[in-house]
């Protein structure tokens, strides 16, 4: 099959040689030299459906035509660096900043109406492949998952910004080329954008979950007792994705709306992952393994009733009702790392007792 880009005279006005479209408008100034893949859709659609178009395999009125055509080019301009994002954007402007001074338009390169809609629709599917090629169909390809789900929020948000910006161009408006050829990586003070393109928030976090999940199962099989391990690791991820107080000075520099989105995103994933690891560990294993894991040495008594599940100011006032009548566990609560005595008291009301949680509640109750 002959050279698809292959050098071809046109007129005396414009020919193709070395992978780019050369035009030459008027004999004293110099002439539009056009690369990229608009040249080569130039080039395209002007010998279509002639011998010379036949020889090269051009067709593109199917998709799958065209990405052979697409396929095609890369191959050919490879060494000449281009077929990759920031190439073609700034041949693209480069074709743009030509032009003005001539008082032309692309559209003023073709013969006709169809031909300037066919070599622009292939342009603008082109530059958006590469976009995808870059940027990722969907958020999570170009942010890889990291725990806790509200650090990989944090970073997501910043990189949508930019994400929407490439997705969003005009590829035939001129000023909007021009900018992201100039600011290709946007400003330093864009602000984060916590609505992700084409993606559902429910999607997105069981994708995270499933991710997470995965690598917590592992992270348990390599134990020697892979199903108490399984259940230290739900605690400590539960309390480590729910911590309310993660990522808040960050949060606290974004833009009042933002932090309302950041907020409620994470409301509806502290939602999400509670129900998830709601089976907890210590509600669902024997009572042998419970005591495999830690000696019960604080039992509940006749005078003070165990708190509510999850009800941390009802423990926060159980353990200061306590402290003030019974000297053991008042002694306990103070020679005890919070860890430990939440252990105890999980033990005794049948239920979780999150220290993080704990600790929230105490503090509030000083302030």
């Amino acid at each position: 099959m002959t050279k698809l880009l292959g050098d071809y005279i046109f007129n005396e006005r414009m020919r193709y040689e070395s992978h780019r479209l050369v035009y030459r408008y008027s004999e004293e100034e110099e002439p539009v030299v056009i690369g990229g893949f608009l040249g080569a859709a130039l080039l395209f659609v002007h010998i279509v459906n002639t011998e010379e178009g036949d020889l090269r395999g051009i067709a593109f009125y199917s998709e799958e035509e065209q990405d052979i055509l697409i396929t095609r080019y890369e191959q050919e301009v490879i060494n000449d660096d281009w077929g990759h994002l920031e190439a073609e954007i700034n041949q693209l402007n480069d074709t743009y900043i030509q032009l003005a001074p001539c008082g032309m338009e692309v559209s003023d390169l073709f013969t006709n109406k169809r031909q300037y809609y066919i070599a622009m629709s292939m342009t603008i599917r082109y530059m958006r492949r590469l976009v995808v090629e870059v940027y990722g169909e969907h958020i999570w390809e170009e942010v890889p998952w990291i725990c806790p789900f509200a650090l990989w929020l944090y970073n997501a948000g910043y990189k949508e910004t930019l994400r929407q910006r490439y997705f969003d161009i005009d590829w035939t408006d001129m000023a909007m080329v021009n900018a992201l050829a100039e600011h290709p990586k946007g400003d330093d003070d864009d602000e984060p954008t916590f609505t992700f393109l084409c993606e559902e928030a429910e999607d997105i976090m069981r994708r995270y979950w499933e991710w997470l999940w995965e690598n917590i199962q592992r992270q348990a099989a390599e134990t020697p007792d892979p199903e108490l391990e399984l259940a230290r690791l739900k605690e400590l991820i539960l309390a480590n994705e729910t911590d309310e107080q993660l990522m808040e000075d960050e949060v606290d520099q974004f833009p009042f709306d933002a932090q309302k989105l950041f907020r409620r995103w994470l409301a509806r994933w502290k939602a999400f992952v509670t129900e998830q690891l709601a089976p907890t560990a210590l509600d669902s294993f024997p009572e042998q393994q419970r005591q495999t894991r830690v000696e019960q040495e604080i039992f509940p008594d006749s005078i003070t009733p165990c708190p509510q599940k999850d009800k941390y100011s009802q423990v926060r006032d159980y353990i200061y009702a306590r402290s003030r009548y019974d000297e053991e566990f008042r002694e306990y609560y103070k020679s005890h790392k919070r860890t430990a005595f939440c252990e105890q008291l999980s033990l005794m009301f049948q239920w979780v007792v999150v220290p993080n949680s704990l600790g929230k509640s105490l503090k509030r109750k000083k302030k």
